[in-house]
């Protein structure tokens, strides 16, 4: 009988709550379409007032409410994307964000969510919001602060121009993929990017391999003489970087350089300075180019099979090879690229 009646209390006690579960999440679901269908109203509002606000002919309400907020952010958002070419009305955009959602936003950076912190930090780099990079950068600087959080910071600076990003980079341990590195240098201007390449030596190794790369990204010849310094460095990484952002210009002001790199003891050193030789088309390395038809990797010996292949010549001295070398891998990359060619006479 006890057995019963613990089985019943069980029960009673499962069935409240569950009911009392279920109330709460009715009660979230109904609070949730109240307050989407408040958004939804403001939407209308803001999508019909915006306009003619930032053109100077209009009154506008501004947010209060987390409703109204949300509906004022989404529609910026979606008017400043549309208005992207027009700087005038992006300024008047981005002054009006300033003024509206400063707070809004400095709150958010503060919140416990991690997607809330960075959703808050593309809104801020979205509309250039200045007043806001001293928080942004003490988010950067804290313990909790995720990679991404930080890349973001970082992003916001480059858009900026905002000079921190040299003195953090400067110091910089924490060590990200190079894409990013590149996708944040490619965001400087001028003058910010020349003051990073004038001290490349003092920042992290790391960085400076990003560097070179960004130079060569640029296409700017100023920074011809910086990259080449690289070609001689002791370190295989370096020489590797430099000669990738030289073939990006397909030119080099000393070809004789590159020449020790044909014969590196790094496949990936040797697979570059091939293909820089292509726009270079400069006959002296057709020694070593065919050396590297022997090459044990397949990059090399197919870069210099196509460097090859564009010089005066070219494409009888790969007939020959492909006819008559002694080295099976070298006849099947000449055959490669006489094929890419149109070229298939010559094979038995």
């Amino acid at each position: 009988m006890s057995a019963v009646f613990i089985i019943f209390q069980v029960f009673i006690i499962l069935f409240i709550a569950l009911t009392a579960l279920f109330l709460f999440l009715v009660g979230q679901k109904v609070r949730s379409n109240r307050f989407e269908q408040k958004k939804g109203d403001w939407k209308v509002y803001y999508l019909e007032h915006i306009t003619p606000y930032i053109q100077g002919h209009g009154e506008l309400q501004l947010p209060k409410e987390p409703y109204m907020i949300e509906a004022f952010e989404d529609v910026l958002t979606r008017y400043y994307s549309l208005m992207k070419g027009d700087n005038d009305t992006s300024r008047r955009i981005e002054e009006l964000a300033e003024t509206t959602l400063e707070d809004y936003y400095k709150k958010r950076l503060l919140h416990n969510r991690w997607s809330i912190r960075m959703n808050t930090l593309h809104r801020i780099e979205k509309f250039r919001m200045i007043s806001l990079v001293e928080q942004c950068v003490g988010l950067y600087k804290e313990k909790r602060t995720s990679e991404l959080e930080s890349i973001q910071v970082l992003r916001i600076l480059g858009n900026l121009q905002d000079e921190r990003i040299y003195t953090i980079l400067l110091s910089e341990e924490k060590e990200y993929p190079n894409f990013y590195y590149l996708d944040l240098f490619g965001r400087l201007d001028e003058d910010l990017l020349d003051r990073f390449i004038g001290t490349i030596e003092e920042f992290p190794q790391w960085i400076q391999l990003s560097l070179i790369e960004a130079m060569g990204d640029s296409g700017e010849y100023k920074y011809l003489p910086a990259i080449e310094s690289f070609i001689d460095s002791k370190d295989t990484e370096f020489r590797i970087r430099a000669l990738k952002s030289l073939v990006k210009y397909g030119y080099v002001t000393n070809a004789n350089k590159i020449k020790p790199s044909l014969h590196a003891s790094s496949w990936q050193e040797r697979m570059m300075a091939a293909r820089l030789v292509k726009p270079l088309k400069d006959s002296r390395f057709l020694d070593d180019l065919l050396i590297l038809l022997t090459d044990e990797n397949w990059w090399v010996r197919t870069t210099a099979a196509e460097s090859i292949i564009v010089q005066q010549n070219g494409q009888a001295i790969l007939e020959d090879v492909a006819a008559t070398h002694v080295d099976r891998f070298a006849r099947d990359a000449a055959k490669e690229w006489l094929l890419r060619k149109g070229r298939n006479s010559v094979y038995r």
